[in-house]
């Protein structure tokens, strides 16, 4: 990317009225960050820290979970929809990944227990990450716990799950929310591979991108809190999405 590419966004960034972090890695060096170590609530984000744990730790992908209706819970994913059966633990991944299931992420969460995520964070130099809450645990936000990341954190998570772990490429690849970084040029059919992983919450919008054409990749890790206006918040996504799309397909 240009000079004035990067102009372009920084100047993007410093019109917006929400707090944003934002980090950018051209061919895996860094070109651009604003904010990149600050803490950010990470609503579904945090998904990225347990998918590393639970495969750099060799849990058994093949175990089996019995999914009781008693552990469902709202927001994003299918098994609240589904009637009761039982998963192999690398499924609950794959749904926890791919259409951001909050009830899969707690249900691995009750298998490798918070704490193991948290230790694991720490053992890999991961500062700002951690797993406080359950996803959809309305009683521990209300008494001030929360999951949190940064951009430069979320960027690497998704960069080693795709790099040490194979099988979560397609996880990344067919994840369902793409309207935000990859928003203006998804589906298109200009042959950018996406990677990403999203976050949305109350004021809240995340996305973490890998995007890749031929043998050029473009990291992009971008994080908002406070916004006024969603559309112009998701609008602010697809503009720097759109750049390093423009940029790849040069």
């Amino acid at each position: 990317m240009s000079k004035d590419e990067f102009q372009l966004i920084q100047n993007l960034v410093s019109k917006a009225p929400e707090t944003i972090g934002l980090i950018i890695k051209v061919n895996h060096e860094q070109k651009l960050a604003v904010n990149a170590n600050k803490a950010f609530r990470s609503a579904s984000l945090i998904k990225l820290a347990i998918l590393n744990d639970v495969l750099d730790s060799h849990f058994d992908l093949d175990k089996e979970v019995h999914v009781r209706r008693d552990k469902l819970v709202g927001g994003a994913g299918v098994l609240q929809l589904l009637s009761e059966r039982i998963f192999q633990l690398k499924d609950l991944l794959a749904l926890m990944i791919s259409v951001s299931d909050n009830s899969a992420t707690n249900l691995v969460i009750d298998l490798i227990g918070m704490d193991h995520v948290n230790q694991y964070l720490s053992k890999m130099g991961f500062y700002k990450t951690r797993l406080n809450r359950y996803l959809m645990d309305t009683n521990a936000l209300e008494n001030g716990k929360d999951n949190y990341t940064t951009p430069a954190e979320s960027q690497r998570l998704l960069e080693m799950a795709i790099a040490n772990h194979p099988m979560t490429k397609t996880w990344f690849l067919n994840q369902q929310f793409r309207y935000k970084l990859p928003g203006d040029f998804d589906e298109t059919g200009n042959g950018i591979q996406v990677y990403n992983k999203t976050g949305e919450g109350y004021q809240i919008d995340h996305d973490v991108a890998e995007f890749v054409y031929g043998n050029k990749v473009i990291s992009i890790a971008l994080l908002t809190f406070g916004s006024r206006s969603r559309m112009n918040t998701i609008r602010l996504f697809n503009d720097v999405g759109k750049l390093g799309a423009d940029f790849l397909s040069r």
